[in-house]
Order: C-alpha cells, then structure tokens, then sequence
C-alpha cells in the first residue's frame, strides 16, 4: 500500500507543478494506471475542487488541516496496511518513511540531569 501512496503523491506533485517538464504527460499517464479507479477517482474529487488530494503525515498530524490523527490511523499508516483518510478534511494520508539509524548504531539516549529536593536543600 505504501507504494500505491508513493504513487499518488508523484503524481500530485507532477500535476500541481508550476513548470511542465517534457515528459510529465507520460508520467502522470503511468502513475494514472498504477492507481485503483475507486481511489483515483476520490483523488481526482478533490483536484475538482482544487485541493491537494494527499498530505504528508508530520508528528502525528495532517500536515493539510493540521489536525491530530488517531493512534490507530497512525499504526496502520506505520504498517502500510492499506490506505488511510484523513478524518477532517478527506485526504488520504501519507507517512513518509523515517530515516533509521545505520546497522549496529544505537541511537544515543539524552539523560536529563534529576535532582531531588535533599539535593537542592543542600545546595541552599
């Protein structure tokens, strides 16, 4: 499913392009007949009303109406499962993939320095 959204989101950002490239007709052409007619047909709704029929998900919200996308949304966004609207404003939804660290790194973790309140009687 992830694929399927790939696709959707090249082909938004080739027809809401300001510049026409040379062989845009012929890629928008073939991402068209990667993409179900149910959902192109939701997609192409949307560009009638001249909306953007994809948003990139940032931090747990829709980066189009900014508001919070359920923690269930998110799990089936994260397992690319199928393929998920946006609950406000109709658009499906895109997670980009996150970057992950290289093979046998681990992240370092940031320690917040604690004190207790013996410690900051002490002090005073």
């Amino acid at each position: 499913m992830n694929e399927l959204i790939e696709n959707m989101f090249e082909l938004q950002s080739l027809e809401f392009e300001e510049t026409v490239q040379p062989n845009t007709e012929e890629r928008v052409g073939a991402l068209r007949a990667k993409i179900p007619k149910p959902i192109l047909d939701h997609y192409d709704r949307m560009g009638d009303r001249g909306k953007k029929g994809v948003a990139l998900v940032r931090h747990q919200t829709c980066s189009a109406c900014h508001m919070g996308v359920p923690l269930g949304q998110m799990l089936n966004l994260r397992k690319a499962a199928d393929v998920c609207l946006c609950g406000s404003c109709g658009r499906y939804l895109y997670l980009r993939e996150e970057a992950t660290p290289a093979s046998g790194e681990v992240p370092a973790k940031k320690t917040a320095a604690k004190s207790s309140r013996k410690q900051l009687a002490h002090a005073l």
